[in-house]
């Protein structure tokens, strides 16, 4: 399963006197038999040596890590550490190691510290892969200490869970329900991403399994599940802005206002695109082929079909600026309703009555 060109990484590094192993998501989805596209490589070479070997041309030094793109692949090479302490759930004191063993006791799950060589054969260090075969999320260490240091841990040991289907180690558990309101001291960039994963995982109810919805800013307590990401937000009530993309915010204020009048509209599909309508129809149970009836049934999909232009409205209205696009805006909805036929004659009958 480990592409040539990953191969290739790990022969230079060992080609170069350094042991070199995949190690956490590829090495764990691997065993699961799922494909993944992002590469860890743990290896006892310093920064400075992976530098040195690979260049500036494959790739940049960041959070010391060497971080490179190689065909289609995220490529991340870190030198065995241990973490020393944290700030702000982040570490700020490192000590590199040569010792695989200690490298794998600073992860935070089990199903994370497995490694792989180049030939694909498994290294498990600590005996982890117990935990995998059991499917069973695990902690290394104290979880309460563990989340102290990293509170997004709680967020990750959920988004596990519910990505695999697995059961939660008791003690995480319980550390889960002592230690959430460290939730709220976390950036909110960074718990979007992990929430984001497990909306799509279908997990929301975990989150309300561990009370972690106030911590989180959500005051919502049910949503329908659906395969869109955006679909999912608009129906979550919360106190703060995990999207400030203006093109998720104007897909979620599109989908808000289709659920908020709990019907699809003829006139909604051509405002808001199909799509949308789409993703609202499987929120509100609206039937797809209905839907789909009223999409074909479109006279028009968008303005330039229109069959004058706005410059001989403009000159046949004599309707400047906004005047103008407020009577486009009409005209749009009067031919999409079928009140006005979308022929020159129909249009201009209804702009001069108008």
């Amino acid at each position: 399963m480990i592409p040539k060109c990953i191969q290739k990484i790990l022969m230079t590094l060992e080609q170069n006197g350094f042991e070199a192993y995949l190690v956490g998501g590829f090495v764990r989805d691997a065993l699961l038999g799922i494909k993944t596209n992002d590469f860890d490589i743990a290896t006892n070479a310093r920064p400075k040596d992976i530098f040195t070997i690979f260049g500036s041309v494959y790739g940049s030094i960041k959070y010391s890590s060497f971080h490179m793109k190689v065909k289609n692949y995220t490529v991340d090479i870190t030198t065995y550490r241990k973490e020393i302490h944290y700030e702000n759930h982040l570490p700020v004191e490192l000590e590199y190691t040569s010792n695989l063993l200690e490298d794998a006791s600073r992860r935070d799950f089990t199903m994370n510290a497995m490694y792989m060589n180049l030939r694909g054969e498994l290294i498990d260090p600590c005996g982890y892969e117990k935990d995998l075969k059991a499917k069973k999320v695990v902690m290394i260490g104290d979880p309460i200490q563990r989340f102290k240091e990293d509170a997004i841990r709680i967020l990750r040991a959920i988004r596990f869970a519910v990505t695999y289907d697995f059961t939660m180690d008791n003690d995480i558990e319980d550390a889960i329900l002592k230690e959430k309101t460290l939730l709220k001291d976390l950036p909110r960039e960074v718990i979007k991403k992990e929430l984001d994963k497990i909306l799509l995982a279908n997990g929301f109810e975990m989150l309300k399994k561990y009370d972690l919805l106030e911590e989180l800013g959500i005051s919502t307590t049910n949503i329908k599940y659906v395969s869109d990401l955006v679909g999912l937000w608009a129906q979550i009530e919360r106190d703060v802005n995990y999207h400030p993309e203006k093109n998720f915010q104007k897909r979620e204020k599109n989908i808000r206002k289709i659920l908020k009048y709990g019907i699809i509209r003829l006139f909604d599909i051509y405002e808001y695109g199909y799509y949308d309508c789409q993703v609202a129809a499987m929120i509100l149970d609206f039937p797809m082929s209905k839907l789909e009836e009223m999409n074909e049934g479109l006279p028009i999909h968008s303005r330039r079909e229109i069959v004058m232009s706005p410059k001989e409205i403009e000159s046949l209205s004599g309707a400047h600026k906004l005047s103008l696009g407020l009577l486009m805006k009409d005209l749009e909805r009067e031919i999409v309703l079928g009140h006005v036929l979308n022929e020159k004659e129909s249009i201009k009958e209804y702009i001069l009555k108008r």
